[in-house]
């Protein structure tokens, strides 16, 4: 046998795998150094930010409620529920499509869920037509 076919033939072995060369270590971050006040004590952090950090977290104004800012929830269009069937199998489609009828509760061919008849449902029945169609209201 050829010395550059060695090993390659029907009962042969397999050629050894490379191996990457190892990455090098993260180097470690020198430690900060901590505001000396004239007293000789060290600074608490909510005098003197250290690279552009504050001690105290930011907090978000106390939420009134009915204080003139409209609700962003969403709102049924027409009220009530609808019924959403699945009409034909998610085989074979696209992941967020089977990602869409898996939010709708939706399982398997022939299955009817009832929903709230709302924007965000109808639009992902919109999103899936040819999978899905509405029966009708609850």
């Amino acid at each position: 046998m050829p010395a550059s076919r060695k090993g390659a033939g029907k009962g042969g072995e397999r050629p050894a795998q490379r191996r990457r060369p190892s990455r090098p270590a993260a180097k470690k971050a020198a430690p900060r150094a901590r505001a000396v006040t004239p007293a000789g004590e060290s600074a608490g952090a909510a005098e003197t930010p250290v690279l552009g950090r504050t001690a105290e977290k930011p907090t978000a104004p106390p939420i009134a409620s009915g204080a003139g800012r409209p609700e962003k929830r969403a709102r049924p269009v027409a009220g009530g529920t609808i019924r959403i069937e699945q009409y034909r199998s998610g085989i074979g489609c696209i992941s967020r499509q089977k990602r869409t009828l898996r939010a709708l509760g939706l399982r398997h061919p022939r299955h009817v869920v009832a929903r709230p008849d709302n924007p965000a449902v109808r639009g992902m029945v919109l999103a899936i037509p040819h999978l899905v169609r509405i029966v009708g209201g609850a």
